[in-house]
């Protein structure tokens, strides 16, 4: 672990985010406002450039006294460090034989269903998937898109769903995103993106402990049968092609994570 303490911020501390707390210390809100969720020192720590740590240090205990935030000591489950595990050379087994033809068959129907319809779903995705638990509106989905225009588009549609979103364009904000907690319900993946591709990061994903079961959309327009197929070997559940409907994409994520319609009676109550 590298991590000490988690960091959360308190009712009065999102308060103070919002200008309803009081006088607060101009300095002390800069470091508030790194606190995302729960978050760890260490990321914090990344957030605050140039800051002595030292000085942090005694900022986040000021933060704490004051009421604005909490600390517990992190568990396992808070061991998220994606940034060493990013850094480690990638090694991809190689496919048995029997997995190469199998997931070549699914490339080629998966090509063939793309082109004609504009998604495609893994016939057992959904079926491997354990319960949610949560609501519509309590499901996050992380959106990699460097593209400006496309990344609003996409968090449009999200958000208009009911769902919540997170985004990152860069190679260093994927890596945030992913050091962060909660973890995203669903990500959605392009390829292209600078000083990066989707590809490798899906494949880092897989390897990790903590995030080898996010479900991952590829939405990409390089929908070609190779492309799809490296998607397939890699462990994406679905791939959505651009351009695409706003439908498209809500159905897609709705059958990815094994979705109630939303407002069902039973809850929007959500199992994957």
């Amino acid at each position: 672990m590298t991590q000490e303490l988690i960091y959360r911020r308190t009712e009065t501390g999102e308060r103070a985010m919002r200008g309803q707390a009081g006088q607060i210390a101009p300095e002390l809100i800069r470091v508030l406002a790194l606190v995302s969720g729960e978050t760890h020192f260490d990321l914090i720590k990344k957030r605050a450039i140039r800051m002595p740590e030292a000085d942090l240090r005694a900022a986040l205990e000021r933060l704490i006294s004051g009421g604005y935030l909490s600390a517990f000591a992190a568990g396992e489950e808070h061991d998220l460090d994606f940034t060493a595990h990013f850094e480690k050379p990638l090694d991809t087994p190689a496919l048995t034989e029997e997995d190469e033809r199998r997931i070549a068959m699914a490339a080629t129907d998966g090509h063939d269903v793309l082109t004609k319809t504009g998604s495609f779903l893994q016939i057992n995705a959904a079926a491997s998937m354990t319960p949610l638990g949560k609501p519509w509106t309590e499901i996050t989905l992380l959106i990699i898109e460097d593209d400006e225009i496309q990344a609003r588009f996409a968090q449009n549609i999200i958000m208009k769903a009911g769902f919540k979103q997170r985004h990152a364009a860069t190679r260093e904000e994927i890596i945030a995103e992913l050091n962060k907690s909660p973890l995203p319900d669903c990500v959605l993946l392009d390829i292209e993106l600078p000083g990066t591709n989707g590809f490798d990061i899906l494949a880092r994903m897989r390897q990790h402990p903590r995030l080898k079961t996010v479900p991952v959309i590829m939405l990409t327009a390089m929908a070609s049968q190779q492309d799809v197929f490296k998607g397939l070997s890699l462990g994406a559940g679905a791939y959505v092609a651009k351009p695409y409907k706003k439908q498209t994409l809500v159905d897609t994520v709705v059958k990815t994570l094994g979705l109630k319609p939303f407002g069902d009676t039973e809850g929007d109550a959500a199992t994957r």
